[in-house]
């Protein structure tokens, strides 16, 4: 199976990687309350889902009000944490709960401000629909999730749109990730066949502000998509083989980054709880013992 996030997962913490989404996380089941997404991550989830709503309401003629985008946010995020947990954080952490839900109203007001989104709000763009990004396609053996947010009709062109909550700066495979849109459009049946009928578009929120990247597919690089995907996939399946039939997460490698540790959901479940660095210097000690033992054992 692949998808951006699953990839983001592999390239910022392996480790996070094989705890979130291989088969083998019933070792550490959510429902133990040992891990539990943090705020930032259930509020993105919660602004994704009122995104889609309020596009929709507007498609069936129905304005949303400031205060309703504030109140659906609140809403949302109570839905997506349990009633036990809103009500302790809300009594304990009220100021933060506060300004974590005025930031997301934030952040959908200035999706609302960019230019693609005026043009679809303004009726500049007549024709375009919402997808769901839980349908996927199948090549070979791989399950791929990579449906675009939104898909619109410019003249003979179709625009397909992804847009990020959690955006990470253009990278190498940037490109690339996007490309996958376009095999999973071409593989709709109410979608062209033709390469060159589509443009590529990723919203990405990076530090404060919506960041617009657009791409031009050709068949060269949908094949050098399809080519990096078996590359991931083949990535992730060595990785989760990496532990072995006991499960043994001191073999696979910690992040590349302490930012990711800070607001990672298992922090509470890993050694870089208490600093990635010293844990890395552990790690690679455990690993030597471990390389010593084998080879003396021979």
């Amino acid at each position: 199976m692949w998808s951006i996030s699953r990839r983001k997962s592999l390239l910022n913490c392996p480790r996070q990687y094989v705890m979130r989404y291989s088969r083998s996380q019933e070792k550490w089941k959510y429902s133990n309350n040992l891990v539990e997404l943090s705020l930032k991550d259930l509020m993105i989830r919660s602004s994704r889902k009122l995104m889609l709503e309020r596009l929709e309401d507007h498609k069936n003629g129905i304005e949303w009000s400031s205060r309703m985008v504030q109140l659906k946010l609140k809403l949302g995020l109570k839905v997506e944490m349990n009633l036990e947990r809103y009500e302790q954080v809300k009594r304990k952490e009220s100021r933060y709960l506060n300004d974590l839900i005025n930031s997301a109203k934030n952040k959908i007001d200035s999706l609302w401000n960019t230019e693609i989104f005026k043009r679809i709000i303004s009726s500049e763009i007549r024709q375009w629909s919402v997808m769901d990004r839980k349908k996927f396609f199948s090549d070979g053996h791989i399950d791929i999730f990579c449906s675009p947010d939104i898909c619109y009709k410019i003249q003979n062109k179709w625009n397909l749109l992804r847009i990020d909550f959690q955006g990470e700066r253009k990278n190498a495979s940037s490109e690339l990730e996007g490309m996958a849109m376009v095999n999973w459009a071409k593989r709709n049946n109410f979608l062209p066949l033709v390469t060159e009928q589509y443009i590529v578009h990723t919203l990405k929120y990076i530090g404060g502000v919506w960041i617009h990247e657009k791409y031009f597919p050709s068949e060269e690089k949908l094949q050098q998509s399809k080519q990096l995907l078996e590359k991931d996939v083949n990535a992730m399946n060595n990785l989760v083989n990496k532990m072995g039939p006991l499960m043994d997460l001191s073999q696979i490698p910690l992040s590349n980054s302490q930012s990711n540790c800070n607001k990672c959901s298992f922090k509470q479940l890993c050694p870089a709880k208490d600093g990635l660095e010293q844990s890395k210097i552990e790690q690679n000690s455990i690993e030597y013992n471990s390389v010593k033992i084998r080879f003396e054992s021979k």
